[in-house]
């Protein structure tokens, strides 16, 4: 199925759950470096479409995640966690997951999640003027390419690697 969906990203509810499976599982059997836990994926999707049932007190991941197409037929997701990073309380934007379903990758979608991620950490700037985004491409499949749309839309701070390669399915 060729992408019809105009690349728009909205806020992803509990009836996209069963295609968010499809586009998660997708993405793994692509770029996965290690085992799956759907226990963990679903505490998470949990948590990210189910906010009003994570406690106050609770000081685990919360995050949004945004989605292009109907809840019948996903095209894209985007999964954003607030957290901080080891070395600090602050806490930013930071993505899990960024994916485009296959046949779907000639359209503009992977832009469109991009700039939903930007719109969002933007939105939280309003209040937050230090406030940021972090994101990275982790893929096994057609990485530089990837690499190349996120050099074009956002700040490169690094690069990740991995050791030892064998069984990575490496490019």
């Amino acid at each position: 199925q060729m992408s019809s969906t105009p690349s728009i990203v909205r806020g992803a509810t509990t009836a996209d759950e069963p295609q968010l499976w499809e586009l998660l599982r997708q993405m793994w059997d692509e770029n996965g470096l290690f085992p799956m836990s759907e226990t963990k994926v679903q505490f998470y999707l949990d948590r990210v479409l189910r906010p009003e049932t994570v406690a106050a007190e609770d000081t685990g991941p919360r995050g949004i995640v945004g989605v292009i197409g109907p809840s019948s037929y996903l095209e894209g997701v985007i999964m954003l966690i607030l957290a901080p990073v080891w070395y600090s309380t602050t806490i930013s934007l930071q993505d899990c997951v960024n994916y485009v379903r296959e046949d779907c990758r000639s359209s503009n979608h992977a832009k469109a999640l991009i700039s939903y991620s930007k719109f969002m950490t933007d939105e939280i700037r309003k209040t937050d003027p230090s406030f940021k985004l972090m994101v990275g491409v982790v893929s096994t499949v057609r990485t530089q390419p990837k690499v190349r749309l996120y050099r074009r839309q956002l700040a490169e701070i690094g690069a990740i690697f991995l050791y030892p390669h064998e069984g990575a399915n490496l490019p």
